[in-house]
């Protein structure tokens, strides 16, 4: 799970919380349905929403980096391994770890019942089919449109369907987190990396200080390179790392192979990261780009009040023209370059959100799309993450069919349904029927729980929800 994901948002839940993890132990105890009343309990069984919802899975810390992800066992072979994404260390053995069951899920059967779904929401839904089984996928297309998916993002009557920052965040997945660094020999190159030789930029422990400089000095700018570590000819000995773009790859997935040509290089990308401790007078600056189109925030501080500005390939863009942001000791920074669309937000506000058309296909996409860079001042940068978009694709079994990028107009009343886990996932691009009529549709799903293992005795052992971990789905 990402960091984005694991929040609650108490305001709409307050209420529901409490009597929400009473159903979910009664779940976990007796495993019996409510399917007349207000809530349905579910428990996910499959990795089709991974990582927004989990199914039986196996809690991985990597050997080397010590970042923590799920793999899903569907079909896991013998002496299975799994790759963690975060540093490339190939050899995390699974066979040992124990089963995890599945995420417990609190649907609401009246979300519905006031309005329709929206894109991007989360439902629960029969499958016509099979009456009795329960499904919960994304919504992407809205009834009446043509929907069509074009190297991966969604498109709505022509149109790419774009998110704003909550479902940015809900959709976000893990690319790279900097409070893991491998120490396994030979270690790769750090992702981080300093552009010019006398910089003044350092790391420890995942935090990045810049000590402060005259103000007239040239940026000095701390560059993300992404890269594919190479395994030696002993098993999980890397013995090289080659830079490249970031790729639809999920460590979800240890049991589906891919083949070099069904990895598809991702553009869609989503920084964080805290900046604190900002001294002297100077700009901060974030660059993202996406191969073809570049772009530049600028955040200026110069004894006043900060300000920002925001550059589209070396020019100012109008909305962002000296917009003004509040002063704070410490404050969250998201920029994204998702869906044909900039977005800069702080503190959790989007404070610019600029969208644009691409006429041309994309370009070779760049191993080195994001950077930070300081001029004159002096500040401290924690909790840097990088996160992809989904890359929507023909899952596997119809890999090059490219049927799911097939258009598909939708009727009146019906949805078109996708999983967050877009490899692995059986939904409209799959199903015969393609779209899901409302009629079918149970609700939406508002909390989401992990699962606890408890032991009585040595032969009891089973597996329960925890309310520690209870969030809120988006």
């Amino acid at each position: 799970m990402t960091a984005h994901r694991a929040s609650l948002a108490p305001s709409r839940l307050r209420t529901l919380v409490q009597g929400g993890v009473l159903v979910f132990v009664a779940v976990g105890l007796t495993q019996t349905w409510l399917i007349d009343g207000l809530a349905v309990p579910y428990q996910v069984a499959g990795g089709s929403m991974a990582g927004t919802l989990l199914g039986v899975h196996r809690n991985v810390v990597c050997g080397d980096c010590g970042c923590p992800f799920a793999c899903g066992t569907e079909v896991l072979p013998a002496a299975a391994r799994a790759v963690c994404l975060n540093c490339g260390y190939a050899d995390n053995d699974l066979e040992s770890l124990p089963d995890v069951g599945g995420d417990y899920v609190l649907i609401d059967r009246t979300a519905f019942s006031a309005r329709a779904p929206r894109r991007w929401e989360i439902v629960a839904f029969r499958q016509s089919s099979q009456a009795d089984k329960i499904l919960v996928k994304r919504v992407v297309g809205l009834p009446g449109e043509l929907v069509e998916i074009r190297r991966g993002d969604v498109y709505a009557d022509g149109h790419i369907a774009r998110k704003n920052l909550a479902q940015q965040r809900a959709l976000a997945v893990l690319v790279h987190d900097a409070r893991f660094s491998p120490t396994r020999e030979p270690t790769p190159p750090r992702h981080w990396r300093a552009e010019r030789s006398n910089s003044r930029w350092s790391a420890a422990g995942g935090r990045f200080t810049h000590a402060a400089g005259p103000k007239n000095e040239p940026a000095d700018w701390l560059a993300y390179h992404h890269g594919r570590r190479q395994v030696g000819t002993n098993a999980g000995v890397s013995n090289q790392s080659l830079e490249s773009p970031v790729t639809d790859l999920s460590a979800y997935n240890p049991s589906q192979p891919r083949r070099e040509e069904d990895v598809h290089a991702v553009a869609d990308l989503l920084l964080s990261f805290r900046l604190s401790d900002v001294s002297g007078r100077g700009t901060f600056c974030i660059r993202i780009t996406d191969g073809r189109d570049h772009f530049e925030a600028r955040l200026e501080f110069d004894g006043g009040q900060p300000r920002c500005r925001v550059f589209r390939n070396d020019s100012p863009l109008p909305d962002a023209a000296g917009k003004v942001f509040p002063a704070s000791g410490q404050r969250l920074v998201e920029v994204s370059l998702v869906d044909q669309q900039f977005l800069l937000a702080l503190d959790g506000q989007a404070v610019l959100a600029w969208p644009y058309e691409q006429t041309e296909p994309p370009g070779t996409r760049p191993s080195c799309p994001l950077a930070i860079g300081v001029q004159g001042l002096g500040a401290t940068v924690c909790d840097l993450r990088v996160y992809r978009d989904v890359y929507y694709t023909d899952p596997i079994g119809l890999r090059g069919s490219r049927r799911g990028e097939r258009p598909v107009r939708l009727g009146a009343g019906q949805y078109y349904l996708l999983g967050d886990n877009s490899p692995v996932s059986e939904d409209s691009r799959t199903w015969p029927q393609g779209a899901v009529d409302a009629k079918l549709l149970l609700g939406k799903p508002l909390l989401a729980i992990p699962p606890a293992r408890l032991s009585l005795g040595t032969w009891w052992r089973f597996q329960v929800p925890n309310p520690a971990g209870i969030r809120y789905i988006q």
